[in-house]
């Protein structure tokens, strides 16, 4: 009986906070949706946010119900506000326009934290790339792979490898081949520098002579095509790192708090 008393109370109790669930605009839902806290942004500190509740508790004080993902799991928290705190918030959303989808296209086409794990393994490996990750750590390295939610950056001591989840920016080149029509260009510069090479090495040695006194002109000969070989043994290694110099970076924002932190500083 008592039971049955206890679960009729806690219906009625309910119910009757449902009554007092208060709209910030009518721009907004009596739920504050994901959509809308991100285009209105009225709890914008609230990370892993899904959706928000307002009750109005008296007069000077309202109650926020906030549903919320951490690690993985919802999470119900409590805020409590006052009224001025209320009034504030209502006019922060009024004085901005109306959520429609096409605002919604143009807000989202920015947020490329939303599919940071697509983008990450769409990126041509390996490559040179500058990371920033959990937090403030910077990390410059190759990017030889990405496997298992994990990017395996090559620095010239280790190989780091970092989860993707903990990223917050990434530069890289989103695209080469651009300069491939110089590709001959560089082996020639490549082989002449090597030339060049030979002929200072030689320039450096004593003159040789043969028994019968000639000059040995085929070491001289020999030296030069040693120079122009190992001018184009490099030639492939000098023309990547040229392009990739020549290549724009293109630099994305990975993480919710990356985000807000450049545009809204």
């Amino acid at each position: 009986m008592i039971k049955t008393q206890l679960i009729f109370l806690c219906k009625i109790s309910l119910l009757l906070a449902q009554t007092n669930i208060v709209s910030l605009s009518d721009k907004v839902g009596t739920e504050i949706d994901l959509d809308e806290n991100r285009f209105y942004r009225i709890f914008p500190k609230e990370k892993g946010f899904i959706n928000a509740q307002i009750i109005k508790v008296n007069d000077d004080q309202y109650k926020v119900l906030i549903v919320k993902k951490i690690r993985q799991k919802e999470t119900k928290v409590r805020r409590y506000i006052n009224n001025d705190d209320f009034l504030r918030l209502s006019r922060h959303v009024d004085k901005q326009p109306y959520l429609t989808e096409n605002e919604k296209i143009i807000m989202y086409a920015g947020m490329d934290f939303l599919r940071a794990e697509k983008i990450i393994n769409q990126i041509e490996t390996p490559q040179y790339v500058v990371l920033k990750y959990s937090g403030n750590k910077m990390l410059k390295g190759t990017m030889v792979q990405v496997k298992d939610d994990l990017i395996h950056i090559q620095t010239p001591s280790t190989l780091e490898k970092i989860k993707i989840i903990s990223l917050d920016k990434i530069s890289y080149r989103s695209e080469f081949g651009r300069y491939e029509k110089y590709r001959y260009l560089v082996y020639a510069l490549t082989g002449t520098v090597g030339l060049g090479i030979g002929n200072y090495y030689n320039s450096q040695r004593p003159v040789g002579f043969n028994s019968y006194g000639y000059k040995r002109v085929d070491i001289a000969a020999y030296r030069q095509l040693l120079g122009i070989i190992g001018g184009l043994i490099f030639s492939s290694e000098v023309f990547d790192a040229i392009s990739t110099l020549l290549t724009p970076s293109e630099t994305i924002i990975l993480s919710e708090s990356e985000y807000e932190e450049e545009n809204f500083k």
